[in-house]
C-alpha cells in the first residue's frame, strides 16, 4: 500500500461501485447489482476520515436513451443500496458527465476535466492533494493521469480483466511494464495497481493499519 493513506478517493461508477451491465449501461434502477462488499469498502473509507466521490461519464442522458431525472433516481437507488450494506457509505460527492464523445466536452473521461473539479473541491487552491483513482477501464486510467493522479487502481471487474488480456487481479500488483498479454493502450497510462474490485483495493490500502 501506499505509505499514507489518500484522504481523496475518486471511483468510477460502473465496473466498479456497481456491476457493468453493457451498453447502454444502467438505465433502470431494478439493473442495480454493487460488486462484492462494495458498500462496506466505501463505509470503511469514510471511517477512516476519506473524502470518497464518484467520477462518472453517463453518455446515455445525453443520447436520449434516459433523462436526467430517471438518472437522479438511479443513483439515488445506488446510494440507498449502499447504506443498505454499509450505514456509513455515504459518497462525499457526485461528478456526472451527460455529454456524448462528439460533444468533446473536457468533462468527459478521458479528459480530466472532473477529476479536477473533485481535486479544487477538496482541496481549494491545494488541488495537488493526495488523491487515489479506481476505475476499471482505459479511459478511466487515461482521465487519472492527465489530471495528475498519481495513484491509480485498475479493478477486474467490468472491463478490467479484458484490459489485461484476462489475467486475475486476485493479489494486488504494481503494473510498471507493458506486457504483450495487455491492452497496447495501457502502456500509455503506467504504472497502476491492478487488483480484484474495489473490496480488494480498499484490504489493499488499508492494510497497514485496519482489520476491519
Amino acid at each position: 500500500p501506499p505509505p499514507s493513506i489518500p484522504r481523496l478517493i475518486l471511483l468510477d461508477r460502473d465496473g466498479v461501485i456497481n456491476e457493468d451491465v453493457g451498453a447502454p449501461g444502467v438505465i433502470d434502477p431494478r439493473q442495480l447489482q454493487l460488486t462484492p462488499d462494495a458498500g462496506k469498502a466505501i463505509g470503511r473509507l469514510r471511517r477512516r476520515g476519506c473524502h470518497v466521490s464518484l467520477v462518472t461519464n453517463q453518455s446515455c442522458v445525453g443520447k436520449g436513451i434516459i433523462s436526467e431525472s430517471e438518472l437522479c433516481k438511479i443513483h439515488e437507488r445506488l446510494g440507498e443500496m449502499l447504506l443498505q450494506e454499509d450505514g456509513g457509505a455515504q459518497l462525499n460527492n457526485m461528478y456526472i458527465c451527460t455529454s456524448t464523445k462528439e460533444d468533446d466536452d473536457v468533462r468527459m473521461k478521458p479528459a480530466p476535466g472532473m477529476l479536477f473539479e473533485a481535486r479544487h473541491d477538496f482541496g481549494g487552491k491545494k488541488s495537488s492533494c493526495a488523491c487515489l483513482f479506481i476505475g476499471d477501464s482505459l479511459t478511466d486510467m487515461m482521465a487519472a493521469k492527465a489530471g495528475g493522479v498519481e495513484l491509480r487502481v485498475l479493478v477486474e471487474t467490468g472491463y478490467g480483466r479484458g484490459l489485461m488480456g484476462r489475467s486475475a487481479g486476485m493479489t494486488p500488483s504494481l503494473i510498471s511494464e507493458w506486457s504483450d498479454e495487455m491492452n497496447a493502450d495501457l502502456a500509455e497510462v503506467l504504472p497502476f495497481v491492478y487488483i480484484q474490485n474495489l473490496s480488494a483495493a480498499v484490504d489493499w490500502l488499508l492494510s497497514d493499519d485496519d482489520v476491519g
